[in-house]
């Protein structure tokens, strides 16, 4: 149990500290932005899976984000407010049904091609939301009316705090399914394909149906979060949901905190939703109010030319010194001098 302490000492002091965090805050803005961070982390994870894994640059997720959040939002609405963790099941079918829409013909693709295809994809649904405005609210989106209680079969509560923990619960449970895909066939396969695509065909690896299979992983946790997001929210609309804007913000956080590692989306939500946030509070006077993007984007820039692996491989690195330290002691003869 100890040896177990000091291995994951870090994630148990991160834990801890978002589980006592609403308590000691007294700021309800820094809450929020942490249940903004929970909610992108998950989202990275997602996209990790394909993105990081199997090195797949998708920017198809948004496309699943909002088709959760709409399924939810739609069938609360206008159909009896039917609660969103039914609605939610509804919704993870109808991104499987796109996931193998999408990605069965645009796997055959590879690298910018496939990237090309999935931005073509997310194009077209966002109009095609915006078109059927009967159904979808077009533009201007759906909102809910006023929701007064608490209910957790609902999701509506009079504070934040239960989101918050929702969101909490929701992001650990996305590293637990990156963390089991990493360390079963799932995994390995996709590292395989990243590394050598024709070289694991020859092994008998079917990477299409690999990709496929990572695909639709990724799709079911990123509807599931829609449903989740649009709940806390209040609001839905193509613009914000089914956006190029949200597509890159959750491919970012996985890029940004390193892409292909457990924790990486965890770290590079950590730093990505905060700084926009600082970002648009300060800059929001110069440059028409795209100075805090700007920024953003150029953060982004240095961190592929000098750190390429992401932000957590600096950590990787200082254990790396570490582990080399204690390794050369050991070596050392018993009396020997440093």
């Amino acid at each position: 149990m100890i040896k177990v302490l000091k291995k994951n000492l870090i994630t148990f002091i991160f834990i801890t500290i978002c589980l006592i965090f609403p308590f000691i805050s007294a700021n309800q803005y820094l809450v929020r932005v942490l249940m903004e961070v929970f909610f992108f982390a998950a989202m990275g994870n997602a996209w990790n899976i394909i993105g990081g894994y199997g090195k797949q640059t998708s920017w198809a997720s948004s496309i699943f984000f909002a088709v959760g959040a709409y399924t939810s939002i739609i069938l609360y609405t206008r159909h009896g407010e039917i609660s969103p963790w039914i609605s939610s099941l509804l919704g993870i079918a109808f991104a499987i049904v796109l996931a193998i829409f999408i990605g069965w013909p645009c796997f055959r693709l590879r690298g910018v091609f496939f990237s090309i295809a999935t931005i073509a994809c997310t194009t077209i649904f966002r109009q095609l939301l915006i078109y059927f405005e009967d159904f979808t609210g077009g533009s201007l989106g759906i909102a809910f009316k006023i929701r007064k209680g608490n209910s957790l079969w609902k999701l509506h509560f009079t504070s934040e705090i239960p989101f918050y923990y929702i969101a909490l619960i929701w992001m650990l449970i996305t590293v637990v399914i990156v963390m089991y895909i990493e360390r079963n066939r799932l995994g390995y396969y996709l590292r395989a394909i990243c590394e050598d695509q024709d070289a694991a065909e020859s092994l008998g690896i079917e990477s299409s149906k690999v990709k496929l299979k990572a695909f639709i992983i990724s799709s079911i946790i990123l509807s599931f979060t829609g449903t989740l997001y649009v709940f806390k929210t209040g609001f839905a609309d193509p613009n914000t949901l089914a956006s190029h804007d949200m597509a890159i913000r959750i491919g970012i956080v996985a890029i940004l905190g390193g892409m292909g590692y457990v924790w990486g989306p965890v770290v590079g939500a950590l730093i990505s939703v905060p700084l926009l946030e600082l970002s648009n509070a300060y800059l929001q006077d110069f440059g028409g109010g795209v100075a805090g993007w700007a920024l953003y984007g150029l953060l982004i820039v240095l961190m592929v030319l000098f750190r390429p692996n992401g932000i957590i491989s600096i950590w990787n690195d200082i254990k790396e010194i570490i582990w080399k330290r204690k390794a050369r002691r050991k070596e050392k003869p018993h009396g020997a001098k440093a």
